[in-house]
């Protein structure tokens, strides 16, 4: 006789009914516990897992922008810490602080250069929003092929879209990375029609205690 066919003899017997129903309540008790528990435990772990995540987050570094139009060169170097920036641009040493740009203590308004631009996070979205991906063997070298138009959309930078068609243009990104992403090169010459690239130089990230102007 199985175990469920002995249940339901015992059922039919009243003066094994009440003990019997204890034993399925038991039984179902039991296995209400066993779910709320195994609940408990996803939602440990999955706390654990935002946790390690925000570990990840990157909040300070240094950084070097090298700007090549048509072979001139210009430069922009600084470290961000936490949403505000020391920087130096064309020889003069600029603040960054709750969005607004400093020089000696006084408000900018006509900066020529969006230092947020090359963000360490601005270049994690051209990667998440490129079209395809080129990976080398043994080499931690990534290109990354991304619509020119995207990607002016993503780094919110004044472009020529609306006059030539964008739709058809695609640039190459190039990144270079270990634990954290540390060299970049975004070569727009495919929309410029002349040599015009970015090269990015990421380091110290998330090793900065400190920021300082003085």
């Amino acid at each position: 006789m199985t175990f469920f066919h002995k249940i339901r003899e015992n059922l039919k017997d009243p003066k094994k009914k009440s003990i019997t129903m204890l034993i399925i309540y038991g039984i179902f008790f039991i296995f209400v516990f066993i779910l709320i528990s195994n609940g408990n435990s996803t939602t440990y772990n999955y706390n654990e897992y935002i946790k390690e995540e925000n570990i990840n987050e990157i909040t300070t570094y240094q950084y070097i922008y090298k700007i090549n139009n048509n072979e001139v060169i210009n430069e922009i170097s600084g470290t961000y810490k936490d949403g505000e920036d020391i920087f130096n641009y064309n020889g003069l040493n600029y603040t960054k602080i709750d969005g607004i740009i400093y020089l000696n203590n006084n408000p900018v308004n006509n900066l020529d250069f969006d230092v947020d631009r090359y963000k360490y996070e601005k270049i994690e979205l051209l990667m998440e929003n490129s079209d395809s991906k080129t990976t080398y063997k043994d080499s931690n070298k990534i290109v990354y092929n991304i619509n020119v138009n995207e990607y002016f959309t993503l780094l919110n930078e004044v472009n020529n879209c609306g006059v030539i068609d964008c739709t058809i243009i695609e640039i190459p990104v190039t990144v270079e990375s270990d634990t954290y992403i540390n060299h970049v090169i975004i070569d727009l010459s495919n929309y410029y029609g002349y040599k015009y690239n970015i090269e990015i130089n990421y380091n110290s990230i998330n090793a900065i205690e400190k920021i300082s102007t003085n």
